[in-house]
Protein backbone atom coordinates (compact mmCIF):
# COMPACT_ATOMS: atom_id res chain seq x y z
CA UNK A 1 0.00 0.00 0.00
CA UNK A 2 1.86 3.15 -0.87
CA UNK A 3 0.81 6.35 0.89
CA UNK A 4 1.80 10.16 -0.62
CA UNK A 5 2.85 13.26 0.88
CA UNK A 6 3.84 16.65 -0.35
CA UNK A 7 7.70 17.74 0.37
CA UNK A 8 10.53 19.77 -1.61
CA UNK A 9 13.98 18.38 -2.83
CA UNK A 10 17.19 18.76 -4.41
CA UNK A 11 19.30 15.78 -6.19
CA UNK A 12 22.60 17.50 -5.63
CA UNK A 13 23.44 17.31 -8.90
CA UNK A 14 21.92 21.02 -9.69
CA UNK A 15 20.93 24.02 -8.23
CA UNK A 16 17.06 23.70 -9.05
CA UNK A 17 14.72 23.10 -6.13
CA UNK A 18 12.21 20.61 -6.81
CA UNK A 19 8.00 20.68 -5.62
CA UNK A 20 7.80 16.63 -5.31
CA UNK A 21 5.37 13.75 -3.27
CA UNK A 22 6.73 11.10 -1.43
CA UNK A 23 5.57 7.98 -2.16
CA UNK A 24 6.52 5.27 0.56
CA UNK A 25 6.11 1.30 -0.05
CA UNK A 26 7.30 -0.44 3.09
CA UNK A 27 10.83 0.98 4.41
CA UNK A 28 11.71 2.08 0.82
CA UNK A 29 10.04 5.29 -0.52
CA UNK A 30 10.30 7.10 -4.33
CA UNK A 31 9.95 10.83 -4.93
CA UNK A 32 7.49 11.86 -7.69
CA UNK A 33 8.35 14.81 -10.49
CA UNK A 34 5.23 15.31 -12.60
CA UNK A 35 5.27 12.33 -14.31
CA UNK A 36 8.88 11.50 -13.32
CA UNK A 37 9.72 9.05 -10.75
CA UNK A 38 12.67 8.83 -8.98
CA UNK A 39 13.75 6.36 -6.48
CA UNK A 40 13.86 4.00 -4.73
CA UNK A 41 15.37 5.20 -1.90
CA UNK A 42 15.93 3.36 1.76
CA UNK A 43 14.06 5.47 4.82
CA UNK A 44 17.13 4.09 6.84
CA UNK A 45 19.90 5.88 4.32
CA UNK A 46 18.07 9.62 5.50
CA UNK A 47 19.76 11.34 8.05
CA UNK A 48 18.03 14.73 10.04
CA UNK A 49 20.24 17.83 8.60
CA UNK A 50 18.27 20.75 10.72
CA UNK A 51 14.56 22.04 11.78
CA UNK A 52 14.27 25.05 8.83
CA UNK A 53 11.53 27.50 8.84
CA UNK A 54 8.35 24.94 10.37
CA UNK A 55 9.99 22.09 8.62
CA UNK A 56 12.85 19.85 8.31
CA UNK A 57 15.40 18.75 6.06
CA UNK A 58 17.56 15.42 5.34
CA UNK A 59 20.16 13.94 3.90
CA UNK A 60 20.97 10.73 2.34
CA UNK A 61 23.90 9.06 3.06
CA UNK A 62 26.30 8.72 0.35
CA UNK A 63 24.56 11.64 -1.61
CA UNK A 64 26.77 15.27 -1.14
CA UNK A 65 23.47 17.73 -1.84
CA UNK A 66 20.93 15.75 -1.91
CA UNK A 67 18.50 17.10 0.50
CA UNK A 68 14.51 16.25 1.57
CA UNK A 69 12.38 18.83 3.12
CA UNK A 70 8.86 18.47 4.39
CA UNK A 71 6.84 21.84 5.46
CA UNK A 72 5.23 22.03 8.39
CA UNK A 73 3.75 19.27 10.73
CA UNK A 74 5.42 15.96 9.60
CA UNK A 75 2.32 13.63 8.78
CA UNK A 76 1.42 11.00 11.74
CA UNK A 77 1.81 8.11 9.04
CA UNK A 78 5.31 9.25 8.11
CA UNK A 79 7.16 10.14 11.20
CA UNK A 80 8.23 6.56 12.37
CA UNK A 81 10.05 6.42 9.20
CA UNK A 82 12.20 8.93 9.62
CA UNK A 83 15.43 9.67 11.46
CA UNK A 84 14.68 11.24 14.89
CA UNK A 85 15.76 14.83 15.05
CA UNK A 86 19.04 15.67 16.95
CA UNK A 87 18.93 18.39 19.74
CA UNK A 88 22.35 19.82 20.73
CA UNK A 89 21.71 17.97 24.43
CA UNK A 90 19.54 19.30 27.53
CA UNK A 91 22.34 22.25 28.71
CA UNK A 92 22.46 23.67 25.40
CA UNK A 93 18.77 23.17 24.77
CA UNK A 94 18.34 25.22 27.88
CA UNK A 95 20.60 27.98 27.42
CA UNK A 96 20.55 28.04 23.96
CA UNK A 97 23.60 27.51 21.72
CA UNK A 98 25.14 31.28 21.85
CA UNK A 99 25.20 30.99 25.96
CA UNK A 100 26.03 27.84 26.08
CA UNK A 101 29.37 28.23 23.75
CA UNK A 102 30.41 30.64 26.25
CA UNK A 103 29.95 28.34 29.24
CA UNK A 104 32.29 25.55 26.59
CA UNK A 105 34.91 28.06 25.72
CA UNK A 106 34.92 28.49 29.67
CA UNK A 107 35.47 25.34 30.65
CA UNK A 108 37.98 24.75 27.79
CA UNK A 109 40.18 27.62 28.96
CA UNK A 110 40.22 26.25 32.82
CA UNK A 111 41.04 23.14 31.31
CA UNK A 112 43.86 24.00 29.26
CA UNK A 113 44.72 26.41 32.10
CA UNK A 114 45.30 23.08 34.16
CA UNK A 115 47.10 21.58 31.90
CA UNK A 116 49.56 23.95 31.59
CA UNK A 117 49.71 25.23 35.26
CA UNK A 118 50.09 21.80 36.70
CA UNK A 119 52.19 19.42 35.30
CA UNK A 120 53.44 17.94 38.83
CA UNK A 121 49.58 16.87 39.15
CA UNK A 122 48.69 15.54 35.71
CA UNK A 123 52.12 13.69 35.12
CA UNK A 124 51.37 10.59 37.54
CA UNK A 125 48.31 10.19 35.39
CA UNK A 126 50.11 9.57 32.35
CA UNK A 127 50.59 5.66 32.26
CA UNK A 128 54.21 3.86 32.58
CA UNK A 129 53.52 2.42 28.97
CA UNK A 130 53.42 5.41 27.18
CA UNK A 131 56.29 7.26 29.30
CA UNK A 132 58.29 4.07 28.50
CA UNK A 133 57.56 4.49 24.41
CA UNK A 134 58.40 8.06 24.58
CA UNK A 135 61.70 6.93 26.24
CA UNK A 136 62.87 4.42 23.61
CA UNK A 137 61.40 6.85 20.83
CA UNK A 138 63.72 9.75 21.98
CA UNK A 139 66.70 7.82 23.22
CA UNK A 140 67.07 4.13 21.04
CA UNK A 141 70.45 3.19 21.78
CA UNK A 142 71.19 7.49 21.70
CA UNK A 143 73.23 6.62 18.32
CA UNK A 144 75.49 4.05 19.16
CA UNK A 145 77.51 6.06 21.77
CA UNK A 146 76.12 3.27 24.72
CA UNK A 147 79.68 2.41 26.23
CA UNK A 148 79.27 -1.51 26.78
CA UNK A 149 82.27 -3.78 28.68
CA UNK A 150 81.20 -6.92 30.76
CA UNK A 151 83.23 -5.96 33.31
CA UNK A 152 81.77 -1.98 33.33
CA UNK A 153 78.19 -3.43 32.96
CA UNK A 154 78.56 -5.14 36.12
CA UNK A 155 80.10 -2.35 37.92
CA UNK A 156 76.91 0.06 36.75
CA UNK A 157 74.36 -2.64 37.59
CA UNK A 158 75.71 -3.58 41.03
CA UNK A 159 75.74 0.88 41.87
CA UNK A 160 72.31 0.89 40.48
CA UNK A 161 71.05 -2.02 42.90
CA UNK A 162 72.84 -0.39 46.00
CA UNK A 163 71.17 3.02 45.06
CA UNK A 164 67.22 1.57 44.04
CA UNK A 165 64.84 -0.97 45.39
CA UNK A 166 63.64 -2.24 41.82
CA UNK A 167 66.30 -1.50 39.66
CA UNK A 168 64.54 -3.34 36.69
CA UNK A 169 62.68 -0.81 36.35
CA UNK A 170 65.32 1.38 35.50
CA UNK A 171 68.17 1.68 32.18
CA UNK A 172 71.06 3.30 33.39
CA UNK A 173 73.92 3.91 30.54
CA UNK A 174 77.38 5.32 30.38
CA UNK A 175 77.04 7.88 27.26
CA UNK A 176 80.37 8.21 24.94
CA UNK A 177 80.42 12.06 25.21
CA UNK A 178 83.05 13.90 26.59
CA UNK A 179 80.15 16.38 28.70
CA UNK A 180 80.01 16.98 32.51
CA UNK A 181 76.41 16.02 32.87
CA UNK A 182 74.00 13.68 33.66
CA UNK A 183 70.27 13.30 33.02
CA UNK A 184 66.98 11.92 33.19
CA UNK A 185 64.82 10.59 30.71
CA UNK A 186 61.20 8.92 30.23
CA UNK A 187 60.97 5.70 30.63
CA UNK A 188 62.97 5.42 33.91
CA UNK A 189 66.23 5.96 31.54
CA UNK A 190 69.65 7.56 33.39
CA UNK A 191 72.34 8.73 31.60
CA UNK A 192 75.72 9.39 32.92
CA UNK A 193 78.06 11.24 30.55
CA UNK A 194 81.88 10.21 30.16
CA UNK A 195 82.78 13.47 30.97
CA UNK A 196 80.93 13.31 34.19
CA UNK A 197 82.68 9.85 35.36
CA UNK A 198 86.08 11.37 33.95
CA UNK A 199 85.95 14.58 36.63
CA UNK A 200 84.42 12.54 39.83
CA UNK A 201 87.19 11.83 42.21
CA UNK A 202 85.24 8.46 43.50
CA UNK A 203 82.52 6.04 42.85
CA UNK A 204 80.79 7.76 46.13
CA UNK A 205 80.41 11.14 44.07
CA UNK A 206 79.15 8.82 41.34
CA UNK A 207 76.51 7.71 43.24
CA UNK A 208 74.92 11.04 44.76
CA UNK A 209 74.65 12.13 41.51
CA UNK A 210 73.49 8.75 40.27
CA UNK A 211 70.72 8.29 43.42
CA UNK A 212 69.96 12.03 42.60
CA UNK A 213 68.77 11.22 39.09
CA UNK A 214 66.91 7.95 40.19
CA UNK A 215 65.20 10.73 42.47
CA UNK A 216 63.97 12.87 38.81
CA UNK A 217 62.85 9.34 37.43
CA UNK A 218 60.71 7.89 40.39
CA UNK A 219 59.54 11.57 41.61
CA UNK A 220 57.99 12.09 37.85
CA UNK A 221 60.04 15.12 37.72
CA UNK A 222 61.06 14.11 34.12
CA UNK A 223 57.11 14.36 32.56
CA UNK A 224 56.42 16.96 34.26
CA UNK A 225 59.49 18.87 32.62
CA UNK A 226 58.22 17.63 29.02
CA UNK A 227 54.72 18.48 29.68
CA UNK A 228 55.91 21.96 31.38
CA UNK A 229 58.35 22.44 28.12
CA UNK A 230 55.89 20.95 25.22
CA UNK A 231 52.78 20.16 26.36
CA UNK A 232 50.49 17.28 26.32
CA UNK A 233 50.13 16.86 22.63
CA UNK A 234 54.38 16.16 22.53
CA UNK A 235 53.47 13.65 25.38
CA UNK A 236 50.67 11.41 23.76
CA UNK A 237 50.55 12.36 20.30
CA UNK A 238 54.43 12.15 19.09
CA UNK A 239 57.06 14.48 17.95
CA UNK A 240 56.13 14.47 13.85
CA UNK A 241 59.94 13.73 13.39
CA UNK A 242 61.76 15.64 15.83
CA UNK A 243 62.66 13.66 18.14
CA UNK A 244 66.16 15.05 18.16
CA UNK A 245 65.45 18.35 19.20
CA UNK A 246 62.65 17.13 21.84
CA UNK A 247 65.43 15.22 23.49
CA UNK A 248 67.73 18.39 23.18
CA UNK A 249 65.29 19.73 25.06
CA UNK A 250 64.98 17.35 27.63
CA UNK A 251 68.50 16.95 28.36
CA UNK A 252 68.69 20.71 29.05
CA UNK A 253 65.65 20.82 30.86
CA UNK A 254 66.24 22.54 34.54
CA UNK A 255 63.70 21.51 37.52
CA UNK A 256 62.30 23.53 39.72
CA UNK A 257 63.51 24.05 42.79
CA UNK A 258 61.40 21.96 44.73
CA UNK A 259 62.02 19.11 42.05
CA UNK A 260 65.99 19.88 42.74
CA UNK A 261 64.96 19.45 46.52
CA UNK A 262 62.94 16.28 45.75
CA UNK A 263 65.68 14.64 44.38
CA UNK A 264 68.42 15.47 46.88
CA UNK A 265 66.21 14.47 49.64
CA UNK A 266 65.72 10.97 47.22
CA UNK A 267 69.55 10.57 46.97
CA UNK A 268 70.17 11.26 50.63
CA UNK A 269 67.43 8.56 51.46
CA UNK A 270 69.10 5.89 48.98
CA UNK A 271 72.67 7.00 49.88
CA UNK A 272 71.73 5.96 53.36
CA UNK A 273 70.01 3.04 52.84
CA UNK A 274 73.05 1.70 50.72
CA UNK A 275 75.48 3.09 53.97
CA UNK A 276 77.17 5.10 51.11
CA UNK A 277 78.83 8.53 52.94
CA UNK A 278 77.20 11.48 51.51
CA UNK A 279 80.46 13.08 51.64
CA UNK A 280 81.48 12.32 47.82
CA UNK A 281 78.15 13.73 46.75
CA UNK A 282 79.11 16.98 48.92
CA UNK A 283 82.46 17.39 47.63
CA UNK A 284 81.35 16.57 44.04
CA UNK A 285 78.53 19.46 44.11
CA UNK A 286 81.36 21.50 45.64
CA UNK A 287 83.48 21.10 43.21
CA UNK A 288 81.14 21.90 40.40
CA UNK A 289 80.05 24.90 41.80
CA UNK A 290 83.06 26.89 40.45
CA UNK A 291 83.21 25.16 37.15
CA UNK A 292 81.57 25.01 33.74
CA UNK A 293 81.52 21.86 32.32
CA UNK A 294 81.73 22.96 28.96
CA UNK A 295 84.52 25.15 28.91
CA UNK A 296 86.63 23.23 27.42
CA UNK A 297 84.63 20.85 25.18
CA UNK A 298 85.55 22.70 21.41
CA UNK A 299 82.78 21.49 19.85
CA UNK A 300 80.01 23.97 19.18
CA UNK A 301 77.05 21.62 20.03
CA UNK A 302 78.50 20.72 22.97
CA UNK A 303 79.17 23.88 24.18
CA UNK A 304 74.92 24.91 23.51
CA UNK A 305 74.46 22.05 25.28
CA UNK A 306 73.61 22.58 29.44
CA UNK A 307 76.72 21.08 31.54
CA UNK A 308 75.40 19.72 34.80
CA UNK A 309 75.72 23.13 36.55
CA UNK A 310 73.49 24.83 34.31
CA UNK A 311 70.55 21.98 34.15
CA UNK A 312 71.16 21.13 38.08
CA UNK A 313 71.22 24.92 39.49
CA UNK A 314 74.21 24.16 42.66
CA UNK A 315 74.28 25.87 45.89
CA UNK A 316 76.01 26.33 49.02
CA UNK A 317 72.98 24.81 50.59
CA UNK A 318 72.85 21.99 48.86
CA UNK A 319 76.25 21.70 49.62
CA UNK A 320 75.72 21.83 52.86
CA UNK A 321 72.32 19.50 52.92
CA UNK A 322 74.70 16.43 51.75
CA UNK A 323 77.63 17.76 54.33
CA UNK A 324 75.38 17.25 57.32
CA UNK A 325 73.77 14.33 56.56
CA UNK A 326 77.14 12.93 57.54
CA UNK A 327 76.64 10.72 60.53
CA UNK A 328 79.84 10.37 62.42
CA UNK A 329 81.21 7.35 63.37
CA UNK A 330 79.04 5.54 61.12
CA UNK A 331 81.41 2.66 58.69
CA UNK A 332 80.49 4.13 55.70
CA UNK A 333 81.74 1.18 52.41
CA UNK A 334 82.92 2.50 49.08
CA UNK A 335 79.84 2.75 46.71
CA UNK A 336 82.49 0.01 44.41
CA UNK A 337 85.86 -1.40 45.34
CA UNK A 338 88.74 -0.11 43.52
CA UNK A 339 88.67 -2.50 40.85
CA UNK A 340 85.00 -1.79 39.90
CA UNK A 341 85.43 1.77 39.99
CA UNK A 342 88.23 1.64 37.37
CA UNK A 343 86.21 -0.79 35.32
CA UNK A 344 83.70 1.88 35.15
CA UNK A 345 85.64 4.60 34.53
CA UNK A 346 87.63 3.19 31.73
CA UNK A 347 84.81 1.09 30.03
CA UNK A 348 84.21 4.20 27.52
CA UNK A 349 87.45 3.47 26.03
CA UNK A 350 88.24 -0.14 26.55
CA UNK A 351 84.84 -0.55 24.01
CA UNK A 352 86.47 -0.16 20.86
CA UNK A 353 82.96 -0.24 18.96
CA UNK A 354 81.04 2.56 20.62
CA UNK A 355 80.71 5.90 18.74
CA UNK A 356 81.73 9.03 20.13
CA UNK A 357 80.61 12.93 20.32
CA UNK A 358 77.50 14.55 19.58
CA UNK A 359 74.95 13.23 17.09
CA UNK A 360 72.59 15.21 17.35
CA UNK A 361 71.28 18.33 15.39
CA UNK A 362 70.84 21.26 17.81
CA UNK A 363 69.29 24.37 16.17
Amino acid sequence: MSTFFDAWHFDGQSAVRRKVEIQTIGNQFFLLEQERRHGPFHFDELRFLEAKGDGKVYGLSGKDGWRLGIRGHVPTELAPLLPASKTYGGLIDRLGLGKASLVFAGISAAVVAVVLLSPQWLAPLIPSSVEAKLGNALVGDFGGRFCDTPKGKAALAKLTRSLDDHPEDLQVEVANIDMLNAVALPGGKVLLFQGLLSQAKSPDEVAGVLAHEIGHVRERHVMQGLLRQMGLAVVLGGFDGSGGSTLNSLLSTTYTRGSEREADDHSLKALKQANISPVGAADFFNRLASMDGSRDLKDRQARTMASYTSSHPLSDERRKLFENAVVKGSAYKPALTADEWQELKTMCAQDKDVKSGWGFDIE
